[in-house]
């Protein structure tokens, strides 16, 4: 396993842009890496945790912002946050140990993360997050369905190699 914090690139600058479409109390993102969307965040919420497996190597995140060395969001209480996003490492494969791009099993650490952000989102809150076009897209909705939850594309962005998206997760309404 590397202990090196994922670095920002093109798919952290999508999902941070798409974040800047929201604000509130309290925001959670899992695998912050290297805490870069944590200081976008805390821009507009006035509580920003962040959680990773590695301390982050940057120092930025620490102003206004909470860090917590966890796995997802294990740690943390349930219904407790307005937005949970996460951008997570979702290339299929661990050959090289490197948990800041590989997720395992296809969707393993992808669903791992969303059933995480489920839990943890509050009742009129979002989850938002970024995959690329190997995601099975499809099994994410039917997990989303499952939780009670609506998923819809906020944006994506073409790169040479692969086809990123960010999407939003809201709870449906009952009734």
């Amino acid at each position: 396993m590397s202990g090196e914090p994922y670095l920002a690139s093109e798919d952290s600058a999508l999902l941070r842009g798409a974040l800047t479409a929201y604000s509130g109390d309290s925001c959670l993102e899992i695998g912050a890496g290297n805490g870069g969307n944590l200081l976008e965040l805390a821009k507009r919420f006035r509580t920003v945790v962040g959680t990773d497996l590695v301390r982050p190597s940057m120092t930025d995140w620490r102003r206004d912002t909470n860090f917590v060395l966890a796995d997802g969001a294990a740690c943390l209480r349930s219904s407790c946050f307005d937005l949970v996003a996460f951008n997570p490492p979702y290339l299929e494969g661990d050959e090289t140990g490197d948990v800041a791009v590989e997720g395992g099993r296809p969707l393993e650490v992808p669903k791992a993360f969303l059933s995480e952000a489920f839990r943890t989102v509050n009742r009129s809150g979002k989850v938002v997050f970024l995959v690329n076009d190997g995601t099975d897209v499809e099994e994410l909705r039917g997990a989303c369905e499952e939780a009670g939850f609506t998923l819809r594309l906020l944006a994506s962005r073409r790169l040479f190699f692969e086809v990123l998206s960010v999407y939003e997760a809201v709870k449906r309404s009952e009734g």
